[in-house]
């Protein structure tokens, strides 16, 4: 069915139907003699008018509907045969050409007006072909009446049709983004909702603990048993766990506003404070960076957030707490690479959650660099290498980090 829906649909099947319309009614003519009661002399004029006629009607109405128009009316007015001027009031209406279908409708009404007014039909027939039809007076006035006015209401039932469609389409493109949009306003609330639910148990769970250890280190400090080491280690302790909390803040504040475009805060230069910091802690640092000139802000901001966690991991896991930094501009890249010791596998490392690394590896990717870890073909070396982009050409700040595929 919808394989016949389609081919009725098709251009080139509605020109043949219509050339059909009109010389199917012509080759009955010839069939059965009819054409000897029109004005047309000879049996291969009427052939050749009908023929003409139903190629015009076919092929060129659209294009050529003045032309076409007055040949299906003046092959009316030579044959008798009205199915033409039918078939060009209904084009004519479907493309709201009013002056045509004035002219194709009312050529249409002169004939039986003009039969019903003044000349009856003695015979009881308008045209030779009707036999069984009423043809005089005012039935006859009636029925050609509506036969002239059907194709034309046909055409305008179509327009209002296709109106309608159309109508009905534009509707259901709004009502579809009436819905996503509020789809995306669901999730948006969801989204909210999930968000202060984390700052919440950030807040309750991590900042107590945080805020116990700093207060613990506190009162060690100021033991009168502490040693001067002791005391200094608290105090670190107590400082580190300050900044923890400050930074968790600043998250907390990201999720209770996350319209907000984040804040780029450290540079490579903030990297030599951090290198002292974990010096403090007794990590060994080598660290020597080149000129960071015209290097991106998020770049930077990338670059020391990797020595942040690389550092971290010393910490942790190395056996012996060292580490050798190396940043290096080219010209279009920032080259990194921190090596340390790799940590013996008899020994427990301090916990950690484990996504650290990749989620900056995540970053590096989306910023258009690269961030990989693995241990070295040197026996006992730990190497972590970063390329990334001396200007932003990866994601926008505002966007949400996704996991990577890997």
């Amino acid at each position: 069915m919808e394989r016949w829906q389609d081919a009725f649909r098709s251009r080139r099947s509605r020109d043949v139907m219509a050339s059909l319309v009109v010389a199917g009614p012509g080759a009955v003519g010839l069939l059965t003699g009819f054409w000897r009661t029109s004005t047309v002399p000879s049996l291969p004029l009427f052939a050749a008018l009908t023929v003409v006629c139903a190629v015009a009607v076919g092929l060129w109405r659209r294009e050529h509907d003045w032309l076409v128009a007055l040949v299906a009316c003046a092959t009316f007015v030579v044959t008798d045969l009205p199915y033409a001027n039918y078939v060009m009031t209904y084009s004519l209406a479907r493309r709201r050409r009013w002056p045509l279908v004035a002219l194709t409708v009312g050529l249409l009404l002169v004939w039986p007006l003009h039969v019903a007014l003044f000349q009856p039909a003695s015979d009881g027939r308008l045209f030779e072909f009707e036999t069984s039809l009423p043809a005089s007076g005012v039935n006859g006035l009636v029925y050609w009446s509506f036969a002239a006015v059907s194709p034309f209401v046909m055409g305008l039932a179509k327009n209002s049709l296709e109106a309608a469609l159309v109508e009905r389409e534009r509707h259901a493109k709004e009502s579809a983004e009436r819905q996503r949009r509020l789809r995306e306003s669901t999730l948006r609330e969801r989204t909210l909702t999930e968000r202060a639910r984390l700052a919440s148990m950030m807040h309750d769970g991590v900042g107590h603990h945080v805020s116990v250890m700093v207060t613990t280190a506190g009162a060690m400090s100021v033991d009168p048993a502490a040693t001067a080491s002791i005391v200094e280690r608290c105090d670190l302790i107590v400082s580190v766990g300050r900044e923890a909390i400050s930074r968790l803040t600043e998250v907390l504040d990201v999720l209770s506003a996350p319209a907000r475009q984040p804040v780029v805060e450290f540079t490579v230069a903030d990297i030599d404070d951090l290198v002292q910091d974990y010096r403090s802690l007794g990590v060994a640092v080598d660290w020597e960076v080149g000129a960071v000139d015209g290097c991106a802000a998020t770049t930077q901001d990338l670059c020391y957030r990797i020595v942040r966690e690389a550092l971290t991991n010393v910490l942790r896991h190395a056996a012996t707490p060292r580490a050798d930094i190396r940043v290096t501009p080219s010209a279009d890249r920032l080259h990194l690479t921190v090596t340390s010791p790799l940590s013996p596998s008899d020994r427990a490392g301090l916990p950690g959650t484990g996504r650290g690394l990749r989620l900056l590896a995540d970053e590096a990717a989306l910023a258009g660099g690269t961030l990989t870890a693995t241990p070295s073909s040197e026996a006992g070396r730990f190497v972590l290498r970063a390329d990334l982009p001396l200007a932003h050409d990866g994601r926008d700040p505002a966007d949400p980090v996704r996991p990577s595929e890997a």
